[in-house]
């Protein structure tokens, strides 16, 4: 994602007034940093869950973290993804 895609997604999750699961998807995917276990990450075709692929290529599909459970949290996660954006940027 773009610096200008995080911060328009961090104005949806600002938005948002109650959580959203699409949303939470999609923060997942863009807070996502590849470690010792998984080594990527997408959404299924709907939408609506993560895949992540570990080092040997297996898929592993879960519901995404609530990112966008509650008015403080969608606060939080609006800032983390500002702050990856700032991170790009540099």
């Amino acid at each position: 994602m773009t610096d200008t895609d995080l911060i328009a997604l961090a104005e949806k999750v600002e938005g948002a007034r109650h959580t959203v699961n699409t949303l939470d998807v999609l923060v997942e995917i863009a807070l996502f940093k590849p470690g010792s276990a998984y080594k990527a990450i997408r959404a299924n075709n709907a939408g609506t869950k993560v895949i992540y692929t570990d080092a040997a290529g297996n898929d592993v599909t879960c519901w995404a973290e609530d990112w966008t459970l509650g008015r403080d949290r969608r606060k939080a996660t609006a800032a983390a993804l500002r702050a990856h954006a700032a991170q790009k940027e540099g």
